[in-house]
């Protein structure tokens, strides 16, 4: 990839570039929108990676290409302006703005990127992109970013200059990932711990990605929706508990089970989602610190059903592929990942069955719809970088 992006840098505006920025993907494997709600989630970064290749130029416009698209855009850090021709630009123009804002001086540049990561998939693109940008931007200055501080920053760049209300996760996966290792992350505290999807000597199960062929587009679709619906039974559940709930991961299952019938529909089943996901992702957690994989595919199994249910973030193409997925040897478990409403499933298989898995998934997917999904097999990788060229 970075190899790819020197040479498309060349090609485009003559010369070598300075530095490249490498922001992972990321595959959520449990806590579907529990991020925003204050909860915790089980995530990794994944070897499908943006980069962006670039240099300093004079003035005070900044040029950026991308190679996907074929397009370039302009802009000025210190007065970010949306572009409604380059609406991708928004995410490298959002992260330079933020950053400007925090008082590091920003310099115009230009620069291209590369990707080998689905966009709209459910993958978080998006966030791989702001963290190749910054990543290229900390180079370009020699500035060296306090890891979580950076994924505040990204985080700030995608609520108020794109416009999408997501929460933390996306970009700290990116910047926090580790090379076969999931990361459980506390969403309200921020705390974190990795977990190992493998054994000493063993390898672990493979992350096998199955893409529905729905591109997705958050900003446009249900996500902001969700989210107050998920604000409104949080306040429900507040007045109904006689104490404050400030997120609605504030509120355990049981406690939730016993006031459901209080809240109308649809507000309970999204709540009853979040607070549930919430709680399978604990009960992942401590079964991956013992190796029990079978036992955390179950609970992403249960996580699809309740996406489909509770949270109607599930699509046609995407309950085919898990349907499919459950019933090949060697699958541990699958489900929806991402937002939802298109994208990827995300499957745990065995390392010894995914080639029969991927040829299953295939042929019985082209069966129903006579389309092929793309197959992405993946390994939890190394989070966010610099290569300085």
């Amino acid at each position: 990839m970075i190899d790819e992006a020197v040479a498309a840098f060349r090609q485009v505006f003559g010369g070598a570039p300075a530095v490249c920025g490498v922001g992972p993907g990321r595959v959520e494997l449990l806590g579907n929108h529990t991020d925003y709600n204050g909860g915790c989630v089980l995530t990794a970064a994944i070897d499908r990676r943006v980069v962006v290749a670039g240099r300093c130029v004079t003035g005070y416009r900044s040029r950026v290409h991308s190679v996907y698209l074929g397009q370039t855009a302009e802009f000025q850090a210190q007065s970010p302006a949306h572009d409604p021709a380059f609406p991708w630009a928004d995410y490298v123009q959002g992260v330079a703005a933020v950053l400007s804002e925090s008082g590091l001086v920003v310099p115009a540049f230009e620069a291209v990127i590369t990707s080998d990561l689905p966009t709209a998939s459910g993958l978080s693109s998006s966030a791989a992109l702001e963290a190749a940008t910054a990543q290229l931007i900390a180079g370009l200055t020699e500035f060296e970013p306090d890891r979580l501080e950076l994924a505040r920053l990204l985080q700030k760049a995608e609520n108020e200059f794109v416009g999408v209300r997501c929460g933390i996760l996306d970009q700290f996966s990116s910047i926090f990932g580790r090379a076969d290792q999931v990361i459980y992350l506390d969403c309200g505290s921020l705390q974190h711990e990795l977990l190992p999807l493998g054994e000493a000597g063993r390898a672990g199960p493979a992350i096998v990605l199955c893409d529905a062929q729905a591109p997705r587009s958050l900003a446009a679709g249900q996500y902001n929706q969700r989210r107050a619906e998920c604000e409104q039974a949080a306040s429900l559940l507040a007045v109904a508990l006689g104490r404050p709930v400030e997120r609605l991961c504030d509120v355990r299952l049981p406690e939730f089970e016993a006031l459901a019938a209080a809240l109308p529909d649809p507000v309970d089943r999204r709540a009853r989602h979040v607070i549930g996901e919430n709680d399978r992702v604990d009960r992942a957690r401590q079964s991956l610190r013992t190796g029990r994989f079978g036992e955390v595919g179950k609970l992403l199994v249960e996580s699809h059903l309740s996406s489909r249910v509770n949270f109607e973030n599930s699509t046609d193409g995407l309950d085919l592929l898990q349907d499919l997925a459950v019933r090949q040897p060697g699958c541990l478990g699958s489900r929806l990942c991402g937002g939802g409403w298109g994208g990827n499933t995300v499957n745990l298989v065995a390392p010894q069955a995914v080639d029969e898995f991927a040829a299953a998934i295939v042929a019985g997917y082209r069966s129903v719809t006579g389309n092929t999904p793309p197959i992405h097999i993946c390994r939890a990788a190394d989070g966010a970088q610099t290569v300085r060229l």
